[in-house]
């Protein structure tokens, strides 16, 4: 019944006067655990009445990570989607590559300016830049080198700021599949609270999501 929900959510009426509430949440946040998370859906007419109240249960199966859920209201972020193909997805569904950057760049404020709008431009913002980079000015500048780890598909991107600023970039060990270990999660799906009138999916504004295997949802 999961598709119900989302189709609810995504309906004409429901986008103009429906609300989203959470009541109650409890599992744990485990590979192996599922999470349920109870919901109040309901609409509100012209005076203020409240109408097509339905409660539901979300359940997501071999739950990875979720943010944002317990915010006090999700407006206007209540278009609920599964996706299979997204930048936080990639941790679980791509390769990860072991690099080497050698030699620190002339200006290093502008060599991160470069990197945060590659990052911003592939990642919608989604991967924050300082997940990978981070004291520059401490052990890279020291030595000349530093070794970092990426995800494969911001590989060009960083490839071409280093270029530019003179740094040589080499990919050392590429790590996919099984070799990810935990991290390897092909069936990972993304259910994403978003509204994509209001901001694309694939950019972050702050919407609220939960990463799982498998979703289901059932009328209480």
């Amino acid at each position: 019944m999961i598709e119900q929900l989302i189709e609810r959510t995504n309906t004409t009426e429901f986008y103009q006067n429906g609300y989203l509430h959470l009541t109650g949440a409890k599992g744990q946040l485990d590979i192996f655990k599922t999470m349920e998370f109870d919901f109040v859906v309901e609409e509100e007419d012209n005076f203020g009445k409240k109408h097509n109240v339905e409660c539901w249960r979300l359940i997501a199966h071999k739950i990875i990570d979720f943010k944002g859920i317990f915010a006090d209201q999700y407006l206007p972020y209540i278009k609920l989607k599964i996706l299979t193909d997204h930048p936080l997805l990639w941790s679980y569904n791509k390769a990860q590559l072991q690099c080497e950057l050698i030699r620190f760049p002339e200006n290093p404020s502008e060599f991160m300016g470069d990197l945060f709008f590659e990052y911003e431009k592939i990642t919608g913002n989604w991967i924050p830049l300082h997940k990978n980079f981070w004291a520059i000015n401490g052990h890279y500048k020291q030595n000349g080198k530093r070794n970092l780890s990426i995800l494969k598909p911001l590989k060009e991107s960083v490839e071409r700021v280093c270029g530019k600023h003179g740094v040589e970039f080499k990919v050392k060990k590429e790590t996919d599949g099984y070799d990810k270990g935990y991290t390897n999660r092909p069936n990972a799906k993304l259910l994403i609270f978003g509204n994509e009138d209001v901001c694309p999916n694939d950019f972050s504004l702050g919407q609220p999501y939960i990463i799982a295997d498998e979703f289901m949802a059932s009328r209480k």
